[in-house]
């Protein structure tokens, strides 16, 4: 059986080991790490990816909350459930779309139902099949549905160029802009990443990257039940589809 993966982020030694202990009292569960501040904590989140991050909301060097923002802004589906002492920190867990929260002293019972709200969680997001399978459903699927646009206009070195369609490998969002990427150059378009979905019919495969499935070379599995698109671009270009948009297309497919 699968464990789910956990990392407790919290800077008093007391409360994160007793939250370890209780945690490991359930055998689908195991805690991979305890960090005792936020920039620890943004550390092992990098290098172990887990599933579900407990985090203390007030903390030394980088608090609970902007971490939270750091996590979500990489987008592979990993579950933050704040801790918090004071009861009016629930409704900043729910603005930043914690799946929960727990009030410090830790209870028992109160910890069971979070957990049970993890596994459901879990539970919903099963494994991808066959991949070259589901590649050609998608594709197919994708193939089905017509756009109207047939070009897009993107600016490149002073000038407008019109960009046919099938050019297009995907489009991404770097910093405040929005990009339009074909095989070897980048063109800067005024349309938002929403609107290029909506005009396109490409995949969001997250939050910063559209794909155009016909343009894809291969897909593998990354970090714990996110994968990895590769295009066919000059430079091969890895685009990451977040665990979150890897249900969806699930759901599109009707796996």
């Amino acid at each position: 059986m699968n464990k789910i993966r956990c990392l407790i982020v919290e800077d008093e030694v007391p409360a994160a080991e007793e939250l370890k202990y209780l945690i490991s009292q359930h055998d689908d569960f195991v805690v991979e790490a305890i960090a005792y501040n936020g920039e620890e904590g943004d550390k092992k989140i990098k290098d172990l990816n887990p599933d579900v991050v407990f985090l203390d909301i007030n903390m030394p060097l980088l608090n609970g909350v902007e971490l939270a923002k750091k996590v979500q802004e990489e987008d592979l589906g990993t579950v933050i459930v704040f801790l918090t002492a004071y009861c009016e920190h629930a409704i900043k867990a729910f603005e930043l779309n914690a799946l929960d929260y727990v009030l410090k002293p830790v209870d028992e019972i109160r910890l069971e139902k979070t957990l049970d709200r993890i596994r459901t969680k879990f539970s919903e997001e099963k494994e991808v099949g066959d991949i070259p399978e589901v590649l050609a459903k998608l594709m197919e699927k994708f193939e089905q549905k017509q756009s109207p646009y047939k070009k897009l206009p993107g600016e490149i070195n002073g000038k407008i160029v019109l960009i046919d369609m099938k050019d297009i490998f995907y489009c991404f969002i770097e910093g405040e802009k929005t990009y339009i990427k074909t095989f070897n150059e980048n063109y800067l378009t005024g349309d938002t990443l929403n609107s290029l979905e909506k005009k396109t019919n490409f995949f969001r495969a997250h939050r910063s990257f559209i794909v155009n499935l016909d343009n894809v070379k291969e897909l593998y599995a990354w970090f714990n039940g996110a994968y990895k698109i590769v295009m066919s671009d000059s430079a091969m270009s890895e685009i990451p589809i977040s665990r979150n948009n890897v249900k969806k297309l699930k759901d599109i497919l009707g796996l």
